[in-house]
């Protein structure tokens, strides 16, 4: 087995995890087997060739380079030349939201990970030492990460603002980390307590989704705290729910350490990015035997193992063409409805597409019903993960069957454009009527059918493989540039259509009648059925 660089450099502090009662030896081959199986599991950014693959490399260190790509925009809030407590705070609001969305999209399953103390504690180890295993796993990739995100802009300050600013910039990004990785944690803990089974496995779910758009909404809450003057003289405003933004926490230090800025907010600030980090560590450890204790409800099976999904089923009934599509669309909705890595991965994505619209709206200054359209942002994602399953060795169902690959498709398809896209449809619709106050009933039916076909269209003109017969740990083709494109070209034309349809007099009623049209027919003729076909397994 491979003796990685990062276990070497651990060597260095043996007789230091020694003192702590640790037993090292055990504790480095622990990381080292965790370190193996990561080569086996993809990122969230990851970019890759199905062919060319080398499961001996960690695809984790080839993401890196789209990290360090992503890093790059904080060079210009580290060169701007105005207030810290400005600049920092966009930049630390930048840096958090990868940070976080990468430990909900990548990490949750090694913080939630109950099979260590089922197959390592089982053994003549103590729990201190598969903790620190587990906390080290975590730190590696979380520091990996940190430094591909702000290596840039961290070279860049030693030469605009000098020595002391790239000390405090290292040192607030570090505190950063911790408070991030404990946050996480005692959010899952709290959700632990009060939750068992597999309704905790859900709201892990769903817990994900508010997180991720909690994170991406904070920047237009930050962006608020501020006035700018057209002399580009930018005055804090504090108001009692900025404390409660973490970046303003940590860009306060810059402003009260480098600019000298003694206002009391300023100062009780800075004392949250040092004293928050720190208790929030103590307060982990003191509750990581509880935490222990409850990650246990995870093996919870849950007692009433017939879901029920009503609604689900008579949809299935008013949309399906024959039999077999019902029954077929009937399997793909109880697949994505109770297989928790399926939603583990859709959900937050699903949190984005939701918030998407108004962000676009309401930065335009526009409040444009088009940016509805964003809601196909998901579509990409929700395609290239329908092919992944926990039971993919169930795929020889549809050999078995002979069911016609046409059918197949254009049943998962409709399940997952029922039961994933159109409810977060609705609810943006539902917001957008209180926000315009307008009629926007047509725009809306246009949207819909629009994102019906182009979600269709997405599908057919990119790579097809049969839904669910793929192990989820193969993941290795995330998309690509291309695909983005691909994604931006066909809505982009849908909402340009629906703009230009809106110039003319009775124009959207006319397009409305031809885009269901249209829609109709790309439906039954676009998906051909094939006389024979193989199902792959991995």
């Amino acid at each position: 087995m491979k003796d990685y660089k990062i276990l070497k450099f651990l060597d260095l502090f043996k007789k230091i995890f020694v003192k702590l009662g640790i037993d090292y030896q055990v504790m480095r081959e622990i990381l080292k087997v965790k370190l193996t199986l990561d080569t086996r599991r993809s990122q969230s950014v990851m970019v890759s060739d199905n062919n060319n693959i080398d499961e001996e490399k960690n695809q984790f260190l080839k993401s890196l380079p789209i990290y360090l790509i992503f890093g790059l925009p904080l060079i210009f809030f580290v060169t701007m030349d105005i207030s810290y407590i400005f600049s920092m705070s966009l930049l630390f609001g930048i840096f958090m939201f990868f940070m976080m969305t990468s430990l909900v999209s990548d990490f949750s399953s090694v913080l939630l990970d109950i099979r260590d103390k089922n197959i390592i504690l089982t053994k003549p180890v103590e729990s201190i030492t598969l903790n620190m295993a587990k906390i080290i796993h975590i730190l590696y990739y979380v520091s990996m990460i940190t430094l591909a995100l702000v290596l840039p802009s961290l070279i860049v300050s030693i030469f605009s603002k000098g020595i002391v600013f790239f000390l405090l910039y290292l040192a607030t990004i570090i505190l950063l980390d911790l408070f991030i990785i404990m946050l996480t944690a005692l959010l899952y803990l709290l959700i632990l307590k009060l939750f068992s089974g597999e309704k905790l496995k859900d709201i892990i779910n769903y817990v994900q989704i508010a997180l991720t758009i909690a994170i991406t909404l904070s920047y237009q809450v930050i962006g608020r705290l501020f006035d700018i003057s057209e002399l580009l003289e930018i005055n804090f405003n504090p108001t009692w729910w900025s404390g409660l933004l973490p970046p303003v926490w940590f860009a306060s230090v810059f402003e009260l350490l480098i600019a000298r800025n003694t206002n009391t907010f300023i100062v009780i600030y800075s004392l949250l990015a040092l004293i928050i980090p720190i208790v929030s560590i103590i307060i982990y450890i003191k509750l990581i035997p509880s935490f222990e204790r409850n990650l246990q409800k995870l093996n919870d099976e849950d007692t009433n193992k017939k879901r029920k999904h009503r609604f689900s089923n008579s949809l299935s009934n008013i949309i399906s063409r024959t039999k077999e599509e019902k029954t077929l669309f009937d399997f793909s909705s109880n697949i994505m409805k109770n297989e928790r890595n399926f939603k583990l991965r859709v959900y937050p994505n699903l949190g984005f597409s939701m918030i998407f619209p108004f962000i676009m709206a309401f930065s335009s200054g526009t409040s444009s019903i088009l940016t509805i359209y964003f809601v196909g942002f998901a579509f990409l994602t929700i395609l290239q993960l329908i092919k992944y399953s926990d039971s993919y060795k169930a795929a020889w169902i549809y050999k078995f069957f002979e069911i016609d690959e046409n059918t197949i498709y254009r049943a998962t398809l409709k399940s997952v454009f029922m039961n994933l896209i159109t409810p977060i449809f609705i609810l943006i619709s539902i917001i957008f009527f209180f926000i315009l106050k307008e009629n926007i009933l047509i725009d809306l039916m246009i949207a819909y059918i629009s994102l019906n076909l182009g979600f269709l269209l997405l599908f057919i003109t990119g790579p097809k493989t049969l839904p669910f017969t793929e192990k989820f740990g193969a993941v290795k083709d995330k998309g690509s540039i291309l695909d983005a494109f691909r994604m931006l070209f066909i809505l982009g034309g849908l909402a340009l259509a629906h703009f230009i349809a809106g110039m003319f007099p009775y124009g959207k009623y006319i397009y409305l009648l031809v885009i269901i049209i249209v829609d109709i027919i790309a439906w039954r003729k676009a998906l051909k059925a094939k006389e024979s076909y193989e199902v792959q397994y991995n």
